[in-house]
C-alpha cells in the first residue's frame, strides 16, 4: 500500500473517532488532531463528507492488504473466500463500532450515498468468483453484476444482524456468516444443474419433436 492510500486511511480513521465526538466536526480539528496542517487533508479529499465516505471504501482497501498475509488464499473454496471477506470487514467495523451503527444506514444504505463502497465491493466479489475454477459451467452463467449487486444486499442483512447481535463476542453473526456463504457454494458448486441440461439436451435431441424440427 502506497504513502498515500495510508494517509488517507489514516484521515479516515481519525474523522470516524472525531465523528462520535462530535458529528459536526471541522476540518480544522481533523488536522489539529492528526497534527498536519488542513492544506494536506483537502489535498485528498474535497470536504468532510468525502473523509466519512472513504472510511467505508477503505476498509475493503484494508481487505485486500489482509489477505496478503493469508497463506494459500488462491486454493481456498468459494465459502472460504466471501467468509474472509465478511469476516475482515466485521472486524474493520468492530474497531470503529459506534461509528459503524451511527452512520451506516445513512452512508451505505440511503439511496443517495456514495457508490465508492459498493463498486470496490463487487469488485472484490467479482475477483473471488472469476477466479473459482469449481463452479459448476451452468452455475458460471449466472455470475455478474445482478450476481454481485444481490449479495451486496444480502452483506447489508448480515451487517444489520451484526449490529443488533447480543450474543458473546458476536458469534451468531459468524454463525450466519458460515451458513450463509456455504449456501451459495452449495449452489455454485452443485452439478445437478449441469447433469439435468445435459439430460434435457439427450431428450430433446433423441426426441420425436427434435427429428420433426430438423424435416422443417
Amino acid at each position: 500500500m502506497d504513502k498515500e492510500t495510508k494517509l488517507k486511511i489514516k484521515i479516515a480513521d481519525a474523522s470516524a473517532s472525531r465523528y462520535i465526538e462530535n458529528n459536526r466536526f471541522t476540518i480544522q480539528s481533523l488536522a489539529q488532531q492528526l497534527d498536519i496542517e488542513p492544506s494536506v487533508i483537502f489535498g485528498h479529499f474535497p470536504n468532510r463528507s468525502a473523509i466519512l465516505d472513504y472510511f467505508y471504501e477503505s476498509r475493503l482497501l484494508l481487505f485486500a492488504e489482509d489477505l496478503k498475509q493469508i497463506k494459500g488464499y488462491s486454493d481456498f473454496s468459494l465459502s472460504e473466500k466471501m467468509s474472509n471477506l465478511f469476516y475482515l470487514l466485521i472486524d474493520q467495523f468492530q474497531q470503529h463500532r459506534e461509528f459503524v451503527l451511527l452512520t451506516y444506514k445513512e452512508r451505505i444504505l440511503s439511496p443517495n450515498c456514495s457508490s465508492g463502497f459498493q463498486k470496490t465491493f463487487v469488485r472484490s466479489l467479482e475477483e473471488i468468483f472469476s477466479a473459482d475454477v469449481q463452479i459448476s459451467s451452468t452455475a458460471s452463467l449466472c455470475k455478474g453484476r445482478f450476481l454481485y449487486q444481490s449479495i451486496f444486499c444480502h452483506f447489508h442483512g448480515l451487517i444489520l444482524f451484526w449490529m443488533n447481535d447480543q450474543s458473546q463476542n458476536y458469534v451468531n453473526s459468524m454463525a450466519l456468516i458460515d451458513k450463509w456463504c456455504s449456501l451459495i457454494e452449495e449452489i455454485y458448486y452443485s452439478k445437478i444443474i449441469d447433469r439435468g441440461f445435459d439430460f434435457t439436451k439427450f431428450l430433446f435431441y433423441q426426441s420425436p419433436f427434435s427429428k420433426m424440427i430438423s424435416k422443417s
